[in-house]
């Protein structure tokens, strides 16, 4: 198991999760404080999309999926913060 590669397909999720929870967040009006659980059960969602197209288990793609949500809500926190200093 490369290590690489599923970091490589984490990082194709991230942008992913990102995209889906910012659509989701404008169209429902999610309050932001439940941005990250949302941005992780997307995560280990869009892993399990993933899986028929990779090589690896399902267990892998659903952790894959959870360090993506994670990281897309790591993301959308700082984004979130970098608006408020910067204006």
């Amino acid at each position: 198991m490369d290590l690489t590669n599923i970091f490589t397909l984490a990082a194709i999720m991230v942008a992913i999760v990102l995209a889906i929870s910012e659509v989701l967040k404008k169209t429902f009006k999610i309050n932001t404080k439940y941005m990250p659980i949302t941005s992780v059960v997307i995560g280990i969602f869009i892993g399990l999309i993933f899986w028929p197209l990779s090589e690896y288990p399902v267990y892998v793609m659903l952790i894959a999926g959870f360090v993506a949500g994670l990281t897309a809500s790591g993301t959308f926190d700082l984004l979130k913060a970098s608006k408020k200093v910067g204006g």
